[in-house]
């Protein structure tokens, strides 16, 4: 009823126009006349009305399909290549067709198994397989947005064994560097301060020559593990470096920083008989 409504003011203007010429109309060269030109919905209608003079030519379908997906009307379109897909189930071309149709209606997943199913039927066309290629691609990035959302809701949560998991996976497997330093904090969390420290060490790695603030970072960090371990010494050469690294970014160190003030505290508890922070 939707797709009637939407389409009752195309096809009542183009069935006027051919009242008045009182000319035969020649359905298929309308139709393309139309394609080509790009105005779907006067190319749907002609190529429906073609599809009910001669049923017996599968193609039309096929046409019709494209007309509607152009035109926004998908559902539409799926039926129309659903009824070619009856008649011919083991066409590669309908097969692409239908992922490129799921694609249009951003259900990736739909599209890529109509995509694997065109590739299995035509192994060899170039074509399908830069399709399923591509489709694999960004169904995998899309799986992997998934996955950082459910970590970073897990971090929040301070679930920390879960999201240490979501995270090495992240990480190790799937190749996003940039979660290296929620991985390494959350890793800490968990009290598995070695491994923690190693993953500091790739997040330093990481840092270096990508982002100066994180150089920073990756510095107080690692003094907060070393203070977390009551190792005092090391964390206080860590905030020291931190504060190296905040002027050598910023060309002064703020008097309030995190590192100024770890520092103070760190020789407050190193050298207790004199040193006193403010």
């Amino acid at each position: 009823m939707i797709r009637e409504l939407r389409f009752a003011s195309t096809l009542l203007r183009v069935g006027q126009a051919a009242t008045e010429n009182k000319a035969p109309v020649n359905l298929l060269a309308e139709a393309d006349a139309a394609r080509d030109r790009q105005d779907w919905a006067t190319a749907a209608y002609y190529y429906a009305q073609a599809v009910e003079q001669q049923p017996g030519r599968l193609g039309l379908f096929v046409q019709l399909g494209h007309a509607y997906k152009e035109s926004g009307d998908y559902e539409a379109a799926l039926e129309a290549y659903r009824h070619f897909l009856e008649e011919e189930p083991d066409d590669a071309e309908i097969h692409l067709q239908l992922g490129h149709l799921y694609n249009r209606m951003s259900n990736l997943e739909a599209a890529l198994q109509w995509y694997d199913r065109a590739h299995a039927l035509a192994p060899n066309d170039a074509e399908i397989t830069q399709h399923t290629e591509a489709a694999r691609r960004r169904f995998s990035r899309t799986d992997v947005e998934l996955k950082r959302r459910k970590a970073m809701e897990l971090v929040e949560a301070r679930r920390w064994h879960q999201a240490r998991a979501e995270l090495r996976e992240l990480v190790v497997e799937n190749g996003e560097d940039d979660l290296i330093a929620v991985y390494a904090n959350v890793t800490k969390e968990t009290g598995d301060f070695d491994e923690a420290l190693q993953l500091y060490n790739v997040y330093r790695e990481y840092a270096k020559g990508r982002d100066p603030a994180a150089v920073i970072d990756v510095e107080i960090q690692t003094a907060h593990l070393y203070k977390a371990m009551r190792d005092i010494e090391s964390a206080l050469r860590h905030y020291i470096r931190a504060r190296e690294a905040e002027f050598d970014l910023y060309g002064h160190t703020p008097p309030d920083s995190i590192s100024g003030q770890e520092i103070r505290t760190c020789m407050a508890q190193i050298y207790t008989c004199f040193w006193h922070p403010n």
